[in-house]
Parts: C-alpha cells; structure tokens; sequence
C-alpha cells in the first residue's frame, strides 16, 4: 500500500508542477468556461463528494441530500441529512482550487447507535486538466484533495468524522460532448493516512446526460466504492460509502445507480435533483437517497 501512495502521489506531482510553474502568475477566474473555451457545462448530482467534474471552474454549490438507511443495516434502518457548499476556484485554464466536503449532518438511526449532529469533515486540494480541447468539447484532469479530520460526528463511541490523519483522495476525471449529449467519467483513490483507524477506497462513476428540451438535461449515474484497505476499529462487515468512515474491518463493493436532471435557469445558474439506490445486494448505509443542488458560476 505505501507503494502505490508513493507511485499516485509521484505521477501527480508531475501533472501538476508544470501547471503551477507556468500559470503562477497568470490568473484566469473563468477557468474552462472563459470566452471561446467549453460551451458545455452540465455536472453529475450524484456522489459529489468524491466525483469531481473535470472542468475547471469558479463556482458555488450547495447541496442537500438525504439518505435513508436499510433495515437490514445494524441499525434497523434510520436516515441521514446533510447540507453543504462545495467551492471551486478556477486559478487558470487548466488549473483549480476544490473544496468538495464540508456541512452539517444530522443523523437519526432507528436502534442500537445513538443519533447523532454535527460537523462533517472539510477538505480541499487542486486539480489540472492534463488535456483540454474545447473545439473538440473533451477534457481530461488530473487532482488531489486531502481531508483532515476537522469533522466532530460521533455515536456510541464509533468516530464518524474527526479523528485520525484523515484521508488523501487521488482522482481522474473526464468528460466529451457530443452536440446534444454528454458523458463524464471519473476514478480515484480515497486512501487513508492511518490505515487502522480508516478504510480505504478505490471510487469510479459514469455519467450520461441529455439535452432533450432547451436548457432541460436530463441524466443517469453509476456510482462504485470498493474498500481497498479495510480499518481495524469497527467490527462489522459495512462502511459509511462517501458520506463517513467507520473504518470496519470488513466491507466490500457498492454500485449504485441514479437518474435525474439539470435545468439551466441562466447562464450561470444549473439545478439539479437526483434519485440514487444501490444496485448491488451490498447496500452499507444507502436504501436510498435524493440530492437537490444549485450549481453558481462566475
């Protein structure tokens, strides 16, 4: 495992020492969306936590979800609600700024764990886009993101967010359009600094989005979290997927699937709204969940 940290932190490096060489001085707020660049901007609703869009934007998002636990999870069911505001600032073209986590849970199980509010963790890291070609609406990017243990959920004595080193997600994202459609594509590693307090994880998606009526996007998503690395602090065979980290020492695969939609009500404000479930017969914590955003450009 230390091997493969060294080889993803390596090859990032390489990525994003040209961009910040070469752009320090040359600031460009408007990133991929300035005049003559992306014509086409429609981010997935789904997962945001950890699929990053590849554009390189300067924008607000804030979101709320909510999700509703199984009853075939320890906890006899229960749900979860988060709101949050993601930020991204675009430095230049190629290069941005990302904080992707933040927000305030309230967490209600139905037995055995305590409910639970309080503060998620914050993160933040960069991102560069290794290949950007406008005229061809494609776009490939490269990032990093480091999310301390800042956060001060807790139940029953299990820490959700705030303990440990935190964790190191190492990502690639991409997107192409075609006229009226778009794909987006992204995986990752969500690695763990302390390995016995957190698990691991290697995260991918797909989104497919649609203009079928004028600023109308409507759009399906696959999500996937393997653990990769399990903790060693909670005996149990799930994990908290995006949203926490029990660091359990046994947990496996979810995939999920979602379907939803995007409206562009001006040039520099996109809703969204979502439906997400799993697909595997492995669910964690997620029966279900709905998402409703706002995405503000600059």
């Amino acid at each position: 495992m230390n091997r493969v940290r060294l080889v993803f932190v390596s090859l990032l490096a390489v990525a994003l020492v040209p961009a910040s060489v070469c752009h320090a001085f040359e600031f460009d707020f408007h990133g991929s969306l300035g005049e003559g660049r992306f014509r086409r901007y429609v981010p997935p609703v789904t997962n945001p936590l950890l699929n990053e869009t590849p554009y390189i934007t300067t924008e607000i998002r804030p979101i709320y979800l909510h999700n509703d636990i199984p009853n075939n999870f320890l906890t006899s069911g229960g749900k979860i609600d988060l709101g949050a505001v993601e930020l991204r600032l675009a430095l230049t073209e190629r290069l941005g700024f990302i904080a992707s986590k933040d927000g305030y849970a309230g967490i209600d199980f139905g037995r055995v764990l305590e409910d639970e509010e309080g503060f998620a963790n914050i993160s933040f890291g960069f991102k560069y886009a290794v290949l950007s070609r406008p005229e061809k609406e494609a776009i490939v990017t490269v990032g990093v993101e480091y999310e301390p243990p800042t956060g001060n959920l807790k139940t029953s004595g299990i820490s959700l967010q705030g303990e440990g080193d935190g964790l190191i997600d190492l990502f690639v994202s991409a997107a192409k359009a075609y006229d009226k459609l778009g794909f987006q594509a992204s995986m990752g590693f969500n690695v763990a600094i302390d390995g016995g307090h957190d698990s691991s994880q290697f995260h991918y998606s797909l989104h497919v989005d649609y203009e079928a009526l004028p600023k109308f996007y409507p759009l399906i998503e696959f999500n996937g979290f393997t653990t990769i690395d399990h903790g060693n602090r909670t005996p149990g065979d799930f994990e908290g997927i995006d949203l926490v980290n029990f660091g359990s020492t046994d947990s496996g695969t979810v995939v999920t699937f979602g379907v939803g939609a995007r409206y562009r009500l001006s040039d520099h404000l996109l809703l969204g709204a979502a439906y997400e479930t799993p697909l595997t017969d492995r669910e964690d914590i997620m029966n279900w969940r709905v998402y409703v955003d706002a995405v503000i450009t600059f």
